[in-house]
């Protein structure tokens, strides 16, 4: 095992010498990107990497039972990454974690990615969701950033409503709150950056041979700067030799029985805790 392991790793070192004379693609794009929401500034992650566009929603007291909203950005900056299975019409199928699970179970619900950059989503259900407060996160989107600047991402609300008395009651409308109520409902939108990119060891925005040699590097006192998350491939809150092997199996087509790949966001790792 020890010779498959550094035969394994000699392989990486002859790699990467051919690799210093090529840039590779994230690396060529580099730098940041500034996310905003109306001019304020949300947020600065690097480029190639992914974030969550959040909006949470402070409901006044009253409960939910149906809205519908829109998301506006520039696609030149930022790429929209997908969940779910694209059903008929461009439709995404609303097992997707694009909202949180209380309201992905409504009994009608649909979200779907639009033209002109733009994302429309609509939600119901018979019955009141519940009562939201400014720490829920209402509607959430992955973006990928790929192009370095600002970009602005807006979230408009057309409709908010509840049913008081048996009447359907305005919370939000037209993106303007109801202020005959105490208190006024309202949105606030957020980032969160991923908390790492796992395997990504060299911290580039990419999987490559290199972030094997990094580790080995670093196993070897070397490197010194590193983020847990990408360079701890397998999870076993250390960072040896063997993450750098299943970075090389991954490589290779091998599966490795990692998250490997994956980007984590740390209010994802919370939820399933």
């Amino acid at each position: 095992m020890k010779k498959l392991l550094s035969l394994l790793l000699i392989i990486a070192v002859i790699a990467s010498a051919f690799a210093v004379f090529s840039v590779n693609a994230s690396a060529a794009s580099g730098g940041t990107l500034k996310i905003t929401s109306r001019k304020d500034l949300l947020g600065e992650v690097p480029v190639g990497s992914e974030f969550i566009f959040k909006v949470a929603l402070d409901s006044g007291g009253y409960s939910i039972k149906a809205g519908q909203g829109t998301v506006y950005y520039d696609a030149n900056y930022v790429q929209l990454v997908e969940y779910g299975n694209v059903r008929s019409g461009g439709k995404i199928d609303m097992d997707a974690y694009t909202f949180p699970s209380r309201i992905r179970n409504s009994s009608m619900i649909c979200n779907y990615f639009g033209i002109n950059n733009e994302i429309d989503y609509n939600f119901a259900k018979l019955n009141n969701i519940g009562v939201f407060s400014e720490e829920d996160p209402y509607f959430k989107v992955r973006f990928k950033a790929i192009a370095s600047g600002t970009v602005d991402i807006r979230h408009f609300t057309n409709i908010i409503y509840s049913t008081d008395n048996n009447k359907d009651l305005k919370l939000i409308y037209n993106n303007v709150p109801n202020n005959q109520l105490d208190p006024i409902p309202f949105t606030v939108s957020t980032v969160e950056p991923a908390a790492g990119y796992v395997g990504d060891a060299d911290g580039d925005c990419d999987l490559t041979v290199l972030d094997a040699t990094f580790i080995q590097r670093l196993t070897a006192g070397v490197n010194s700067d590193y983020n847990l998350i990408n360079a701890d491939v397998n999870n076993d809150s250390e960072v040896n030799l063997r993450d750098a092997l299943d970075i090389l199996r991954y490589k290779a087509g091998i599966a490795t029985d990692t998250k490997i790949g994956e980007w984590i966001f740390a209010s994802e790792q919370e939820a399933v805790s």
